[in-house]
């Protein structure tokens, strides 16, 4: 048996210290990946909600072109996908110059256009323009700080915002007996 010298050392591990850095380096980076998997994760569902409200968003524009929205077009629309199975989505429509109720307020909006010089007018013929601007702003949940609406805007010909009139020169409204009204 061969006895070792009392001063030296064997080195055939590692020491309490260096087994500590190394496991808080490790937790740290750790800490930053399940941050970093979980802000991926909230624009993924931001991502998936948002490509939803549009397609819902783009519903309701179809809708109003199909003039499913004629009497109620004088008041403001507002509703709920829920009969489609979407509880936390919710629509508003503007039509032509009016703005949604949290625009008025706000002259920064993106969408409060319709506030410029009359004077840019004054060329124009004052004819009806055979369309009308019509906005639907689709509102979803919130994931963390991304914003939570979306804004679709589409130029939809009068007669299918309105409806034609009695008597137009383009048709006759056809009456509940299937026979013209006059």
């Amino acid at each position: 048996m061969k006895l070792r010298a009392r001063g030296s050392r064997s080195k055939a591990g590692f020491t309490l210290a260096e087994v500590m850095v190394a496991l808080l380096l490790v937790g740290g980076f750790l800490v930053y990946i399940v941050a970093g998997l979980t802000t991926s994760k909230m624009a993924a569902a931001h991502t998936q909600a948002l490509k939803q409200a549009r397609e819902l968003g783009l519903y309701t524009l179809g809708q109003l072109e199909a003039g499913l929205y004629w009497e109620d077009i004088d008041d403001t629309i507002t509703g709920s996908y829920s009969e489609l199975g979407y509880e936390y989505f919710t629509f508003e429509v503007a039509v032509g110059e009016d703005n949604f109720p949290s625009e008025q307020n706000d002259p920064d909006s993106p969408y409060n256009m319709w506030d410029r010089d009359e004077d840019d007018d004054e060329d124009e013929d004052d004819e009806e323009l055979p369309y009308e601007k019509v906005r639907v702003r689709v509102e979803f949940p919130q994931f963390s700080e991304f914003t939570n609406e979306l804004i679709l805007e589409r130029w939809i010909p009068w007669d299918q915002v309105y409806g034609e009139e009695e008597g137009s020169d383009t048709g006759e409204r056809v009456g509940d007996d299937g026979g013209a009204e006059p």
